[in-house]
């Protein structure tokens, strides 16, 4: 008795926070009904548009949009694990990518139920890069995700974001990347421009898909799905010393 009243008393504030608006449990109300533990990260959708190459500065800025994108889809499968879900390797994910008949389009769109019974899969995730965008100190993309049932085709979870990742400046206005920049360049031998699109979108992923409810490995929290989720459309800023901050459309 004690025990449930302790507990009552450590998520009331969650309760009472989340009182206004709509809750996880409400939202991804399919998804806990389903409970998927089996997670397979589909070859990412890049539409992002590319510089037609007139001299090396064009394929210099697209080799650098090429790394990210590869980026992008390599670092959506941590944050799953960390939830709890079982998600398909590279390697796994390579050899099913190369063998399988449909389109990205037919598998977003048509019956997927096969990867169930044949594979043991439980949902499919979508992420479609859709554009990329700079200045002299900003790095943005806009990239949609979606979780799709192989159980029923529905979508789980489905959130659009345009992200943006700042840096401070020097008195000239040039930009000055973080320590944690600098070493990343190091380490996968690219530039800074790679390394800061690199970095932003492997946050953005964190983020965005930390909101999805614990998988069946974790440790489920009573409270969780009485919090409030991120909305369906947002933007998210990526701040000067690295913290992220979720913007309205006005703010970014």
């Amino acid at each position: 008795m004690k025990r449930n009243i302790f507990l009552l008393i450590a998520i009331m504030p969650l309760l009472l926070c989340s009182c206004k608006g709509e809750k996880k449990m409400v939202k991804f109300n399919e998804l806990y009904q389903q409970e998927p533990s089996v997670i397979y990260v589909a070859p990412l959708n890049d539409l992002s548009a590319r510089h037609a190459v007139r001299e090396s500065a064009d394929s210099v800025y697209n080799a650098s949009l090429n790394i990210a994108s590869r980026q992008l889809y390599l670092t959506a499968s941590d944050p799953l694990t960390n939830l709890g879900y079982y998600v398909l390797g590279p390697l796994a994910s390579a050899q099913l990518a190369a063998t399988e008949h449909r389109t990205g389009k037919q598998l977003r769109n048509d019956n997927i139920n096969d990867l169930y019974t044949n594979l043991g899969i439980d949902a499919v995730l979508f992420i479609d890069l859709l554009s990329w965008s700079n200045t002299n100190n900003s790095w943005s993309a806009s990239v949609e995700y979606v979780l799709r049932s192989t159980h029923n085709g529905s979508e789980m979870f489905h959130v659009h974001v345009n992200a943006t990742k700042m840096l401070p400046t020097d008195y000239k206005g040039n930009p000055k990347p973080l320590k944690a920049d600098i070493d990343f360049a190091e380490q996968y031998g690219c530039d800074l421009e790679t390394a800061q699109r690199c970095r932003m979108v492997e946050t953005l992923n964190k983020y965005v898909l930390k909101d999805i409810p614990s998988g069946k490995r974790a440790r489920h929290q009573q409270a969780e799905q009485y919090s409030k989720p991120h909305p369906e459309y947002f933007n998210l800023r990526i701040r000067r010393d690295g913290s992220v901050e979720m913007l309205k459309d006005s703010e970014l």
